[in-house]
């Protein structure tokens, strides 16, 4: 290749570059919303493949989003009518609790998404108290209370519940580990004093029995101060946290 002919395609090389960056609408007179319109208009006819692919995939997007959802949503109704109907012929066949248990440990395998876990698992937890297996009750009423984080006066009555499961078979260790949580969820609240008094009251008692006499010590005393209401006696708490408080003081 000669110099000449070189010299020439650096020369169009130079010239497209300047087009390239050369405002073309300069000296265009319209209004700022004509202008927009026009530049707009130009850029969709230069990149109409890559724009119609752009919308495409958006529109591919939204509708697996969407059909996503709405599949969720027909197998959570789905599941509701199956444990309804599953619920419905236990109560009119008057079924035992341990073929109640069957039917739902079957369904949460096999049919469950997850959605219906919490509903199941305090149904189970329930039945499995009115069979006497309080280890068991214990621990799906456990997982409830594992599954949910508000509003948590229900998470604490579920760990309460299952603080008194534990004590029913005498595993103080797991008990006083879920009247722990229980407390600690109700120490703010205002307006249910008296399970507040007997959450601290039982975490008191069973921290004393473990051998913790300073954590039973303040957990009482948190008792004490708790104000009753015409809706909420707490004679009977006070009076047993009184009592232990003073069995403390003597051990």
């Amino acid at each position: 290749m000669d110099k000449f002919v070189k010299k020439n395609l650096i020369d169009k090389k130079r010239e497209e570059e300047v087009r390239t960056h050369k405002d073309e609408f300069a000296d265009f007179e319209g209004t700022k919303s004509e202008l927009y319109f026009l530049k707009f208009s130009h850029f969709f006819v230069r990149n109409r493949r890559n724009v119609f692919l752009g919308i495409g995939a958006v529109v591919i997007v939204l509708a697996a989003v969407i059909g996503y959802f709405e599949y969720a949503d027909h197998r959570f109704q789905k599941e509701t009518i199956l444990l309804e109907d599953l619920q419905n012929k236990a109560k009119k066949a008057n079924l035992s609790p341990e073929k109640q248990i069957a039917n739902l440990e079957v369904f949460l395998k096999e049919q469950s998404t997850g959605k219906m876990e919490l509903r199941v698992w305090k149904d189970l937890s329930r039945l499995y108290a009115e069979k006497g297996d309080f280890a068991k009750a214990a621990e799906y009423i456990e997982l409830a209370g594992k599954k949910i984080d508000t509003p948590k006066e229900i998470k604490a009555y579920y760990f309460y519940i299952a603080g008194n499961y534990r004590d029913q078979v005498s595993d103080s260790k797991k008990a006083l580990e879920n009247y722990k949580i229980a407390s600690t969820l109700l120490e703010t609240s205002r307006e249910i004093n008296q399970f507040k008094a007997w959450a601290f009251y039982h975490t008191a008692r069973l921290q004393f029995q473990n051998g913790d006499k300073t954590g039973a010590k303040i957990n009482l005393e948190k008792v004490l101060k708790i104000d009753g209401t015409a809706a909420d006696s707490l004679e009977d708490v006070k009076l047993l946290a009184s009592y232990l408080l003073l069995k403390i003081g003597k051990s």
